[in-house]
């Protein structure tokens, strides 16, 4: 959509407002998981037939997994499974080798050194620690601890950032370019919107007025619509958990200090994923379906 400058002539600005899935997906694509993975050379593995006191003995950095190796007949080692540590961290570790209590290698183990940050953050609740394969080669390891790193935080603010452009564009749709969603909002909201907006036309940068809105302002609007038809109540928690990230990743504070806060930002991911989904065509297919 174009807007205007007080001027009457069309506003740049404006004009770039609207984002793209395609956009979106090419800054994915140039934030891959190797950019998080720890390399191969720096893991700290264990042997199938160690026994598995001494390696929680000598785990003493507190690694949740450990890469296991197993002879390939020759001087390299070949990793043939991952085991988790975190359940014996504490207590008597139980008795036995690594071999019986290790995972074996399988696709849910693996992820491309290509794959987007995010395809992992999708499954990292899931799948907590994955093997980074590069070519035929196992070239590095991630796990749900790595979603602190500062690739993630661009990441996932790059989706959140795309998600509140597609909540505006869909708002943009159901009102037809014009301003009167703004009577869905509170006095308050409205009045600050009203001196951002003087503001802006007093410095000659006025732009879509519906760029003046914050986050929640545009659930609050969606939300109000006669042509809402899912949950309202699962609408509004999983947006306040995508603002509180989003507000979180703002502010530079701790998202996923916490294996809790970590598992908590793939759901919210997944919800983005969702939302975002439903809104891109949103509201044209919720009208064609109550005009049945």
């Amino acid at each position: 959509m174009i807007g205007k400058r007080a001027d009457g002539k069309p506003s740049a600005w404006a004009a770039r407002s609207d984002g793209s899935p395609e956009l979106l997906m090419n800054f994915q694509d140039g934030l891959p998981v190797r950019l998080i993975a720890t390399p191969r050379s720096a893991l700290k593995t264990c042997r199938t037939d160690e026994k598995l006191v001494r390696v929680v003995e000598r785990n003493v950095e507190g690694f949740d997994y450990f890469p296991v190796i197993d002879a390939a007949g020759d001087t390299r080692e070949t990793i043939v499974g991952l085991i988790e540590l975190v359940p014996f961290m504490q207590g008597e570790p139980p008795r036995g080798r690594v071999r019986d209590w290790m995972g074996p290698l399988s696709e849910d183990s693996l992820i491309g050194a290509d794959a987007s940050i995010l395809a992992f953050v999708r499954e990292a609740d899931r799948h907590r620690c994955r093997l980074v394969v590069s070519g035929s080669e196992v070239s590095g390891l991630v796990s749900l601890s790595d979603l602190q790193r500062l690739p993630v935080r661009a990441a996932l603010f790059a989706m959140i950032t795309h998600a509140e452009i597609t909540m505006a564009s869909a708002i943009r749709r159901e009102f037809n370019g014009s301003d009167a969603w703004i009577e869905r909002l509170s006095p308050s909201r409205r009045s600050k919107i009203e001196d951002e907006k003087k503001r802006s036309a007093t410095e000659d940068t006025f732009v879509d007025n519906l760029l003046f809105t914050q986050f929640g302002d545009k659930v609050t609007i969606i939300r109000k619509s006669p042509l809402f038809n899912e949950s309202k109540t699962a609408f509004d928690s999983e947006m306040r958990s995508i603002q509180k990230l989003r507000d979180q990743l703002v502010h530079a504070n701790e998202y996923a200090s916490t294996r809790a806060t970590a598992e908590q930002v793939c759901r919210t991911v997944r919800s983005i994923d969702r939302w975002v989904g439903w809104l891109s065509s949103w509201p044209t297919v919720a009208a064609q379906i109550g005009g049945k």
